[in-house]
């Protein structure tokens, strides 16, 4: 993944319509506490049942949830090999991350500025520490290993959706008094998670993006609350129904319409962004 600032992605393969028949399946994960108490009140474990809430409204009927304590790396990793395990040709899958997110040092070696994104689960430290030496941290590295196997069960004709609605500023010596204000509720650090790794001698390569992504803020931005809840995660459930039939660039100028709006639009700014392979689908899970 590139240096986003993320984050909020939405990561879809760009296929066909999920066959009729097809089952649809639900991960989503929300954290306001941590086991590091270094780490920030947030309200993403807020943003779990309303999310639940949209997925049934659309179709899904196997819905899992993790919350707070719940929410552990190893629980987190349990649930992803269940969800590949369970999954079947022409499926249509999505996953919900509300929490912290962290810039981490890139290990094997292929990103531009050294760093991996990662998800923070309930036991992951805010600093390098012998309960977490980076092994409790949800790099994208990871991630994609589980994307890419879950795209091998459902098939071309599958539908995959991640939706990550957490920050980090990839840039640390931005000016940290714009969110000294406690009134904002950032998700997200600005220090990184630094680990020692040997010198190499040529990049690796990056693996392929076979997924859209949906980010909530550019990558020298952060991502804020609103309400309680997610921001990006309360326009999806609050504006879904727009989404029908719309193509992935439209959906993401009407987000972006939505942020700008006197009703979401924060001290900071905040843009979406979108790349990947775009096409028609994120519509394929807002269309039932």
């Amino acid at each position: 993944m590139a240096p986003i600032v993320l984050m909020t992605i939405v990561a879809l393969a760009a296929g066909t319509l999920p066959s009729a028949g097809s089952s649809r399946r639900a991960l989503v994960i929300g954290l306001g506490v941590q086991l590091d108490k270094s780490w920030s009140k947030i309200n993403g474990d807020n943003d779990v049942e309303p999310v639940a809430l949209m997925l049934r409204a659309v179709g899904f009927t196997d819905i899992r949830r993790l919350s707070n304590e719940r929410a552990t790396k190893a629980a987190i990793v349990n649930a992803l090999n269940t969800l590949i395990a369970q999954a079947e040709k022409g499926d249509v899958v999505y996953i919900h991350f509300s929490g912290h997110g962290q810039l981490m040092t890139d290990v094997n070696g292929d990103e531009d500025d050294g760093y991996d994104e990662s998800w923070i689960p309930y036991d992951a430290y805010r600093k390098p520490c012998p309960a977490d030496r980076g092994e409790k941290h949800l790099c994208d590295d990871e991630l994609a290993g589980y994307m890419s196997r879950l795209r091998d069960k459902v098939g071309s004709n599958g539908t995959i959706a991640v939706v990550v609605d957490a920050c980090h500023s990839g840039d640390s010596t931005r000016d940290a008094g714009a969110v000294a204000d406690s009134s904002l509720v950032i998700r997200g650090v600005y220090d990184t998670f630094d680990i020692a790794v040997p010198a190499r001698k040529a990049r690796a390569a990056k693996a392929p993006e076979r997924w859209i992504t949906l980010s909530a803020c550019k990558d020298y931005q952060l991502n804020q609350e609103y309400q309680g809840h997610g921001k990006l995660t309360h326009i999806l459930t609050s504006d879904r129904d727009g989404y029908r039939g719309k193509s992935d660039t439209e959906i993401l100028r009407l987000i972006d319409e939505a942020m700008q709006s006197r009703r979401y639009k924060g001290r900071l700014a905040q843009s979406p962004m979108l790349t990947g392979a775009t096409g028609n689908v994120l519509s394929i899970i807002f269309g039932k």
